[in-house]
């Protein structure tokens, strides 16, 4: 687990800030591939919140496989996803 100290750390909660609006980009952009919506189907995600951890997951199966060999637990809490 050192490896794991070397890698950048998030809080669980970020503090809120006001959103801006983006002026600049157009939509000929937006239609080209740089960017485009998502949403819990096509994009899941996980993260674990365990102690501070915040690595992502593609699935819960892989979070609660990393949750057993790296945190020694099967607590199903503290996790952080839109998918469910």
């Amino acid at each position: 687990m050192a490896a794991a100290a070397n890698q950048p750390r998030l809080p669980s909660v970020l503090p809120s800030a006001p959103a801006l609006q983006d002026v600049t980009t157009t939509p000929e952009q937006l239609n080209s591939g740089l960017a485009r919506v998502t949403n819990p189907t096509e994009t899941p995600i996980f993260i674990c919140a365990y102690e501070d951890c915040n690595r992502l997951f593609p699935n819960k199966d892989r979070l609660m496989t990393h949750r057993k060999r790296d945190h020694e637990t099967e607590d199903d809490s503290d996790i952080i996803t839109w998918n469910e």
